[in-house]
Formats: C-alpha cells, structure tokens, sequence
C-alpha cells in the first residue's frame, strides 16, 4: 500500500486520562491488534489494555 493511499485510513486509538500526572493522552492498537498500548506523555508510565471478546464501544478511559 502506498502512502497516499494510507492517508485516510483512521489509526485505532483509545483516549486516556492518565491520573498519574493529570494529563490526556492517545494510545494505539499495536500491530498483532491484540491490545492498545502507550505510556503516559509526561512520566512515561506504561499501559496496556487488552482486546477482547465482551468488549465495551467506550473510547475514553482514565487510568490510575
């Protein structure tokens, strides 16, 4: 796929709010689509939220 054509595709991502230093940031899906994973953009906490059957349509979350 060419990257003109990669423009328009939207890029899966969860809204977090991370507690921890009470900042927004996005995290994405990673390449097996298994999870979304990210850090926290000021004290670069890591999280991981699976993907799974029984899910929830939710798109923000906060995280302790």
């Amino acid at each position: 796929m060419a990257k003109n054509e990669n423009i328009n595709e939207r890029k899966n991502y969860l809204g977090i709010m991370f507690n921890c230093c009470k900042v927004y940031g996005r995290i994405y899906k990673n390449k097996e689509g298994t999870a979304y994973v990210g850090r926290c953009p000021k004290c670069m906490r890591t999280i991981k939220v699976p993907i799974g059957e029984g899910g929830t349509n939710k798109r923000f979350f906060n995280a302790q």
